[in-house]
C-alpha cells in the first residue's frame, strides 16, 4: 500500500532456501526476515549457490525484501575475548550469506557486558564489528556490498547493552555508517520504554529524532508482551494477545515516523512454530486505518546528552 510500511514476518528456512518464497506467500509477507543458521548453534549452513540464487530471484521477483538474523550466540560486549573472537566470527557469515542473497540488512543482538560497564563494551562491539565486517570482505572478495548491519534493542535485563535509545546512539556514533538499529516493540516494553501508549510513543519518537537515530532505524521487529513492563523480561506474543495489546501496537505501525520502515513480526502463531497468515493479516488491518496523531509532549527540562 503506497505511503504505508511493510509488513512481514520471521519464517523458517528449514529444509533449505528454497522453502522460503513459498512460505512468504503462504503468509501474504511483504518482507521476510530469516535466521543464516541455526540460531542456537555456532555451526552455520554452507548453501549452495544454486540454492541461493533461486530465493534470492523468487524474493525479487515478488518484490519482497529479505533481512537476515544473525545466531543468538552472539555476544560483542563479553568481557571474554575467545567468545567475542567467537561472535565477530559468526556475525561475518551472517554478513557473507545477507551479501549473497541480497538482504536489506542483518540484525543482530549486542550481547551482555557481564557487568565490566558500557564503555569497555563500547570499545569491544566496534572492534567486534570491525573484525566481522572485514573478515566478511575478505570472504566476499568485493563481488557483492555487505548489507547494513542493525543493532537490536535489548530487553535491558542485567548487563545486556542497548536497552536505552542512549546506549544505541552512542554505539551508532562511533560504528562506520554502514551501520543502523532494529527497534523490537516487546523489548522497547520489558526495558520500561512506555512506546505502547499515545504519549510515550511520542516521547520516543522525539527522543529518537534528538539522538539522531530516526535516520539509524532500518527495521522494527513488532512484537507484543508476555511479561509486564518494565520487567527485563523478554518473551513474546502474538499481536493484540499480550500486554502491549492492539491499541500500543497499532499506533506504532500507523505513526508517520515508521512508514518507511519494514515491519517484521517474531510471535508464536497460532501453532507455536511462528508468525502466521493471521498474524500477518492482523497487523495490516492495523495499518490501513488511520489514526489521528497525538500533540507531541512538552520537552523535558533536561535530557542526558549521548
Amino acid at each position: 500500500m503506497p505511503g504505508l510500511p511493510l509488513v512481514g514476518a520471521q519464517l523458517s528456512a528449514a529444509g533449505g532456501l528454497t522453502n522460503v518464497p513459498d512460505r512468504v506467500a503462504a503468509t501474504g509477507a511483504e518482507a521476510v526476515q530469516i535466521f543464516n543458521s541455526n540460531p542456537r548453534m555456532w555451526r552455520s549452513y554452507a548453501y549452495s549457490e544454486d540454492e541461493i540464487s533461486a530465493m534470492t530471484s523468487a524474493l525479487s521477483d515478488a518484490g519482497v525484501p529479505l533481512f537476515m538474523h544473525s545466531i543468538y550466540l552472539i555476544n560483542l560486549s563479553s568481557p571474554d575475548p575467545t567468545l567475542r573472537t567467537r561472535s565477530a566470527e559468526a556475525l561475518s557469515q551472517a554478513l557473507v550469506l545477507g551479501a549473497k542473497t541480497q538482504a536489506v540488512g542483518v540484525v543482530t543482538h549486542i550481547g551482555s557486558h557481564k557487568g565490566a560497564g558500557f564503555e569497555a563494551a563500547a570499545e569491544w562491539i566496534v572492534a567486534g564489528v570491525g573484525d566481522a565486517q572485514r573478515q566478511a570482505e575478505e570472504t566476499l572478495q568485493a563481488a557483492v556490498p555487505l548489507p547494513r548491519l542493525l543493532l537490536e534493542n535489548s530487553p535491558g535485563s542485567g548487563s545486556l547493552v542497548g536497552g536505552t535509545l542512549e546506549e544505541l546512539a552512542r554505539l551508532i556514533a562511533v560504528l562506520p555508517a554502514t551501520c543502523g538499529i532494529c527497534l523490537d516493540t516487546a523489548h522497547l516494553f520489558a526495558a520500561g520504554i512506555p512506546a505502547h501508549t499515545a504519549e510515550g510513543l511520542e516521547e520516543m519518537v522525539l527522543h529518537l529524532q534528538e539522538l539522531d537515530l530516526l535516520s539509524a532505524l532500518g527495521l522494527v521487529h513488532l512484537n507484543d508482551s508476555k511479561t509486564p513492563f518494565a520487567s527485563g523480561r523478554d518473551r513474546h506474543d502474538n499481536p493484540g494477545e499480550g500486554l502491549i495489546g492492539s491499541d500500543g501496537l497499532s499506533r506504532v505501525v500507523r505513526h508517520p515516523a515508521f512508514r518507511m520502515v519494514p515491519f517484521i513480526l517474531e510471535v508464536p502463531g497460532a501453532d507455536g512454530h511462528g508468525p502466521d497468515a493471521l498474524n500477518v493479516r492482523g497487523v495490516q488491518a492495523m495499518r490501513a486505518a488511520s489514526l489521528s496523531r497525538p500533540a507531541p509532549p512538552a520537552r523535558p527540562a533536561s535530557r542526558q546528552e549521548v
